[in-house]
């Protein structure tokens, strides 16, 4: 059998499986309301997609996405087409990426605990790795559930994340800037870095410590100028020049330092 053949056939196969899925979970859908018992389940599926569970994942998730469907049908309709698709697929990307933005803005009573559960999941299971889950995971904890330490260690899996946007990886590194976080957020890493068994965090861990000493340093030395001067310097170079600083540090994480507005000291441009 020659392989235009081949591709042909399994073409058709493909083709009749997505009919067939298409026809299966259509029967099942729900029309007005949602019952869990008249919901097609993830052995049905399976039954039908010929094998093709990734693509059977991606064909459900493509289907209902449009139509915001824990809006449409409720959140349990919701959740139980997310576990489905998820089982088919736990690799697949969109669906965690796309839940941990939306869900926390929809009015169900556990949407922040169920944004930061799923968010774990996506994490650790999508492939290839998206900035987007653990940066809308930390947004969670940080906004809505007010848990610093879950917030920085999900900011800093984004801010590491391969082909992060570069102002979502400044932000991640630039988290907890400001004077009155700086000090809980440098207890934070100090706390990972004298209890994981993991090198790779626990020098990640040491990096953040120096990261945040450094701007601790900066800006009593910048309080120092303005106690000396009368005013706050217009540049971190003004500290040396004025011998308060032998020099300007370097930061382990490569970025710059600068001064912005009422003398705070951040990550520059």
């Amino acid at each position: 059998m020659n392989f235009n053949i081949q591709r042909t056939i399994f073409l058709l196969i493909l083709f009749g499986g997505i009919i067939t899925l298409q026809r299966t979970y259509d029967s099942y859908a729900p029309e007005a309301s949602y019952d869990k018992r008249s919901m097609v389940s993830q052995d049905v599926i399976r039954s039908v997609d010929l094998g093709l569970h990734s693509a059977a994942a991606s064909f459900l998730w493509i289907k209902d996405r449009g139509e915001l469907p824990f809006l449409r049908n409720g959140y349990d309709y919701f959740k139980n087409t997310f576990d489905i698709i998820t089982s088919l697929d736990s690799k697949l990307v969109t669906p965690y990426a796309y839940t941990v933005m939306v869900l926390p803005t929809t009015t169900y009573s556990d949407r922040f605990i169920e944004t930061v559960k799923i968010g774990k999941e996506g994490t650790q299971n999508a492939r290839p790795p998206d900035w987007r889950i653990p940066f809308y995971t930390a947004v969670t904890y940080h906004v809505y559930l007010k848990d610093t330490k879950q917030a920085v260690r999900y900011f800093d899996i984004a801010g590491h994340t391969k082909d992060v946007p570069e102002p979502v990886r400044r932000f991640a590194l630039n988290y907890g800037i400001y004077p009155t976080e700086r000090e809980k957020t440098m207890a934070i890493w100090k706390t990972i870095y004298e209890s994981t068994d993991n090198q790779d965090m626990k020098n990640r861990a040491e990096k953040y410590i120096i990261h945040f000493t450094i701007l601790d340093v900066l800006q009593k030395s910048v309080q120092q100028y303005r106690e000396r001067f009368g005013s706050y310097p217009k540049r971190l170079t003004d500290l040396v020049t004025s011998h308060i600083l032998f020099n300007v540090p370097k930061d382990p994480f490569g970025f710059t330092f600068k001064i912005y507005e009422e003398g705070i000291v951040g990550i520059g441009e």
